[in-house]
């Protein structure tokens, strides 16, 4: 059994045309016999005005849990009226996380002094709900690297999502463990594109009981259906490249990611 850590079901509506719902009753009847439906899944709602229908999804789906957060896209944008919504939306009873926010240099590189200045106040804020922490971290190594060495993390779970960097990146993350951090690092169809052994290289250095599973659907399909719509069946995709990457049977990759994320995510 797998879970998909994350994933936005509202955009992967948007993208394929194809509901939630109808996405949900198809999936146990694909006739790809690597397509497989999760036993739950993350759905995370990073723009404040996808709050609400990520909570209506929550309540309608038994298997659907949710994370709010506020991505860095939105530095400009973002006001103090969107954080207090976030603040509440954290408390719903289906939230498990806050996030994803943090930094994106490859699309907002003329944003970065004020990108700093929000991912350190909703890395206080995520802290304070003592919810775990989505981060979004792309190309943008030293200055996360020096928010979070700044920040008080004990006790804290962290999940670097959709992990793309390179193998050093990775290492220096992986070493907030020595700051009272539980880390844990999500790896995306990516792992499985020619041009990523970036990604791969730094997936052998993660330990299993850090490694978490995640689509970042509708973004990023893995190979054979890279180009198309990604939904959450196609974690085994994924997950055959990471067994394959750390040397493992797949069943123990499925074991130990489950069990990664019930530690991380209580589900």
């Amino acid at each position: 059994m797998f879970i998909d850590t994350h994933c936005h079901l509202d955009s992967y509506e948007q993208h394929s045309d194809e509901t939630v719902g109808d996405l949900f009753a198809r999936l146990s009847h694909d006739p790809d016999e690597n397509v497989k439906p999760p036993e739950a899944y993350i759905h995370v709602a990073c723009d404040p005005a996808d709050f609400t229908r990520a909570q209506e999804l929550s309540e309608k789906y038994a298997n659907v849990y949710t994370a709010y957060g506020i991505h860095p896209e939105y530095v400009l944008t973002e006001t103090a009226e969107d954080e207090a919504r976030l603040q509440e939306f954290l408390k719903h009873p289906k939230c498990v996380a806050c996030g994803e926010f943090g930094l994106d240099y490859h699309y907002g590189s003329e944003t970065k002094a004020e990108q700093v200045k929000l991912f350190e106040r909703h890395l206080k804020l995520g802290l304070a709900s003592k919810k775990p922490l989505v981060l979004h971290l792309r190309e943008a190594d030293d200055e996360a690297l020096a928010v979070l060495r700044n920040t008080d993390l004990r006790g804290s779970k962290i999940h670097v999502h959709c992990f793309t960097g390179s193998p050093k990146f990775c290492a220096q993350l992986l070493d907030l463990k020595y700051r009272g951090a539980n880390i844990f690092i999500g790896f995306t169809g990516i792992v499985t594109f020619k041009n990523a052994q970036n990604v791969r290289d730094a997936a052998a250095l993660v330990p299993m009981d850090q490694m978490l599973l995640e689509t970042d659907s509708p973004y990023m399909s893995p190979i054979p259906y890279r180009g198309k719509p990604c939904h959450s069946g196609y974690i085994p995709y994924i997950a055959q490249a990471l067994a394959q990457v750390k040397q493992i049977p797949i069943d123990q990759l499925y074991r130990d990611c489950r069990e990664n994320t019930r530690r991380c995510y209580g589900i």
